[in-house]
């Protein structure tokens, strides 16, 4: 299982890419969200996006959407899950309004965010 990774801190990045390297997952990190939709742009077969949603000059909701069109323009589904430090409930409800497929909420269980993209690559089959 691939997945791009969008993290703007150094530390979160390097602790979330182990974390999933550990479990079997192949990641590919962007620091940004421009970065993102390149790598996007030019990466196959990706399993999911996993995004903060703070990053710096675009945030992760108007990146998701961007990506969700381009992914619209090539016929694929792509599941984009938000990661965030905000663990209010409105925070959540939110979010997942404006799109996303799931929101983990920081410190995150990798375990977990691997089961639910497993589960969604299971439904996309």
């Amino acid at each position: 299982m691939k997945i791009l990774l969008v993290e703007d801190d150094t530390v979160n990045m390097i602790v979330s890419r182990k974390c999933f390297e550990r479990l079997g997952v192949e990641v590919v990190a962007a620091v940004d969200a421009y970065e993102a939709l390149e790598l996007f742009d030019r990466t196959s077969l990706l399993a999911a996006v996993v995004t903060d949603i703070q990053l710096p000059g675009m945030d992760g909701i108007e990146m998701m959407h961007r990506m969700r069109d381009k992914a619209k323009e090539k016929g694929i589904s792509m599941p984009v899950f938000a990661v965030t430090a905000y663990a209010l409930r409105d925070a959540r409800k939110m979010l997942l309004e404006n799109g996303f497929d799931d929101v983990f909420v920081k410190p995150v269980n990798y375990g977990e965010i691997v089961k639910v993209i497993e589960k969604s690559a299971e439904r996309a089959l």
